[in-house]
């Protein structure tokens, strides 16, 4: 993701920040083929919730170049309003598909009280900070945590419930993998660089190397996730539940 609070002297060395990191520009593409697989196959899943889950591969992308422009253009100092927001529709989203597909009482309730906690924390840091300008990074990590918690009840749902030959087509398994490599890695290396890079400034050492590093690590989880996703929309069968 190109969210950054780096500011820099016109157009051109703002667009050089994406266009010189291939591994960008690979994830947004990875992410748009996501999207137009899963509406190739709109068919399989237009009766359940995953629709909503297609439908927000689609404002994802399209709020990353919304970002992209913002920034490029010299809109603002930095776009952290657009991610900000995104936050919102991302755990709603997602939190949603999982408590819909959810079987268990006690993994529902859970899932509910997840979003619940997060929603409060989102809601203060938008009242008490400047949700502007500044990134809402402590509500984005801890929702991230319970949406890696919620990914696991899945998980152990499916896997538990499920033939083998079951599991190979079920498009929660795919949409769980591909979050669960993503947040794995993404949690870690996300907070390690964006409070590293504030640190170091407009060091140009080894230690902005070392953050570009897991920058891009955390990049191409992404990219990854998405190209399962993309594969999940295709390979998986229309699920047996429907949702509301």
């Amino acid at each position: 993701m190109l969210n950054t609070n780096f500011l820099k002297s016109d157009w051109h060395d703002r667009l050089l920040l994406f266009t010189t990191n291939p591994w960008l520009m690979i994830a947004d593409l990875a992410e748009l083929l996501s999207f137009i697989v899963g509406l190739i196959f709109w068919k399989k899943f237009k009766e359940t919730s995953i629709k909503w889950f297609i439908l927000f591969l689609g404002y994802n992308f399209f709020n990353e170049i919304a970002a992209l422009f913002y920034y490029v253009c010299g809109l603002g100092d930095n776009n952290s309003i657009f991610y900000n927001i995104r936050q919102f529709i991302y755990f709603t989203v997602h939190l949603f598909v999982f408590y819909d597909f959810l079987q268990k009482t006690r993994f529902r309730r859970s899932v509910l009280v997840f979003y619940g906690i997060w929603l409060i924390g989102y809601i203060y840091l938008l009242t008490t900070t400047n949700f502007l300008d500044k990134y809402a990074l402590f509500s984005l990590i801890l929702g991230n945590f319970f949406l890696l918690i919620a990914v696991l009840f899945v998980l152990v749902e499916i896997i538990n419930s499920l033939s083998l030959s079951e599991i190979g087509s079920n498009i929660l398994i795919f949409i769980g993998l591909g979050l669960l490599l993503y947040l794995v890695i993404s949690i870690p290396t996300s907070v390690t660089t964006f409070f590293g890079w504030a640190r170091i400034g407009n060091d140009t050492g080894p230690r902005m190397e070392f953050y570009k590093i897991l920058r891009n690590v955390g990049t191409i989880s992404g990219a990854l996730m998405y190209l399962i996703f993309a594969y999940g929309f295709y390979r998986s069968k229309r699920p047996d539940i429907l949702e509301l």
